[in-house]
């Protein structure tokens, strides 16, 4: 029996373990490793999926979540957070996970006339989901109290994004051509490749603003080998839109950070034919036929859209309810594009919760980068804001906002940038780690002085 046949036997009993005492020291206070363990498993389905064997593993990550949640309020650990300003991430978040829940009220009295209240209902499951993402904001940033724990939180989502970048490559290898794309699902599982793609591009966007910003050169050559094989892999997915929103947010990066890099990134606008490979440049062609008309794909999104305006234009204010489009067995089952999507589920209203949050992510962002109190807080500030740019971007071509494996790290992100704004603005709010007690090192023996590896450089105090 090979090593890796092994590992792979005994690991889903690992995570699952693991998951249970990580979930029982949560709920007597010590939420730490239950949050990390959660926030390293939210992209990895695929491993997740391999635990449904187990007692209760099909709710295995709502578990530790709840465990998070009741240990919170409990742990000593907490951080005073009656600070003198307050993040409006807080506030349109709860509106919109209350507004989806109203939305879905009304989906009910759309489709069967009334309130469908069943757990059973996929649109139940759609809203608990979605609502556990702004859930993992508010642990998040009530958890990280300081800034070791913020980076050691990105530390880990950059060892969970290279198990992606993992499986992807594998399945890219096994599915190189245009006619196989469809079958590259990352660890995703239920999604596809513009998904996984989406996923990358956008959290790519701020590796490459936090890699300006870290000055220990181990650290920055293992971000910077992630950060090209994330890009490896949206180039060979072939995801149109991926495309689309990696150059929107590499432009507005380089632009505001690094404007000699905008020249490059412009002649790969003007000669993309001659420098992407064969099969990304025949991807792109497919957008329209010899003839100048859409191909078979994108026309059917134009039509679905069309459609779905129509009913728009019938239910404005409030739309037909949260989760309703797909139950109406028109083409696709999706309108593939978030914009469309809000506005025919959620209507007028739904549309507007939905800007004001972008909104908010903006700024929040911007805040950092202009307030933090060093260059890595910034970078960090700086990396979300531009992220922001893609996702917009990336939802014009598909929901990739409900889903949680693919944005469900935008949201935790928003949490480390929201703590981060507390501590730049009110350092002496937060509580700091007891610091270990060091024995004295002989004058005259500097060979033993060793530096102390950490996630970030601490700022110089003048």
């Amino acid at each position: 029996m090979s090593v890796g046949v092994l590992l792979k036997g005994i690991a889903p009993l690992t995570v699952y373990s693991s998951g249970l005492v990580c979930a029982i020291r949560a709920i007597t206070g010590n939420v730490r490793w239950a949050l990390m363990l959660v926030i390293f498993l939210l992209p990895l389905r695929n491993v997740i999926d391999k635990i449904q064997s187990f007692p209760f593993a099909n709710q295995f990550i709502d578990i530790l979540i709840g465990a998070v949640l009741i240990g919170g309020c409990f742990s000593s650990k907490n951080v005073d957070l009656k600070t003198p300003k307050q993040s409006n991430l807080n506030t349109i978040a709860l509106i919109t996970v209350i507004y989806l829940l109203l939305s879905l009220f009304r989906g009910g009295f759309f489709l069967f006339g009334g309130i469908n209240f069943n757990v059973h209902d996929s649109r139940i499951q759609d809203w608990k989901n979605f609502s556990l993402m702004p859930l993992l904001y508010f642990l998040t940033s009530k958890n990280s109290v300081n800034k070791n724990d913020i980076w050691t939180i990105f530390a880990l989502m950059c060892c969970s994004m290279f198990l992606v970048d993992y499986y992807a490559i594998h399945q890219i290898k096994e599915h190189s051509g245009l006619l196989g794309r469809e079958q590259i699902k990352g660890t995703f599982q239920f999604l596809g490749p513009n998904e996984v793609a989406a996923f990358l591009n956008e959290y790519t966007i701020i590796l490459m603003s936090v890699l300006y910003a870290l000055k220990k050169s181990r650290n920055k050559l293992l971000l910077l080998v992630l950060i090209l094989t994330n890009l490896y892999c949206v180039m060979f997915l072939y995801s149109r839109g991926a495309y689309a929103g990696l150059m929107a947010g590499m432009f507005i990066l380089f632009a505001i950070k690094d404007k000699k890099l905008l020249l490059p990134l412009i002649l790969v606008l003007l000669f993309w034919q001659n420098v992407l490979p064969q099969n990304a440049v025949d991807r792109i062609k497919e957008t329209k036929t010899e003839y100048g008309r859409f191909d078979e794909s994108s026309q059917r999104r134009i039509d679905i859209w069309q459609q779905s305006l129509g009913y728009f234009k019938s239910n404005p204010i409030v739309g037909i309810g949260f989760g309703s489009f797909r139950h109406l067995g028109l083409d696709l089952g999706d309108t593939h594009n978030i914009y469309v999507k809000i506005l025919t589920e959620q209507g007028l209203i739904g549309i507007i919760i939905f800007l004001i949050m972008i909104f908010y992510f903006f700024k929040t962002g911007w805040q950092l980068y202009q307030k933090g109190d060093d260059d890595l807080s910034k970078a960090l500030g700086l990396g979300f804001f531009c992220c922001i740019f893609v996702m917009m971007v990336n939802n014009f071509f598909g929901d990739r906002w409900s889903y949680l494996e693919p944005n469900a790290y935008l949201w935790i992100f928003a949490g480390l940038v929201v703590r981060l704004n507390i501590i730049s603005q009110n350092p002496q709010v937060v509580q700091l780690p007891i610091p270990m007690e060091v024995k004295p090192i002989p004058p005259n023996d500097p060979a033993k002085i060793k530096r102390k590896i950490r996630y970030y450089d601490p700022p110089e105090h003048t």
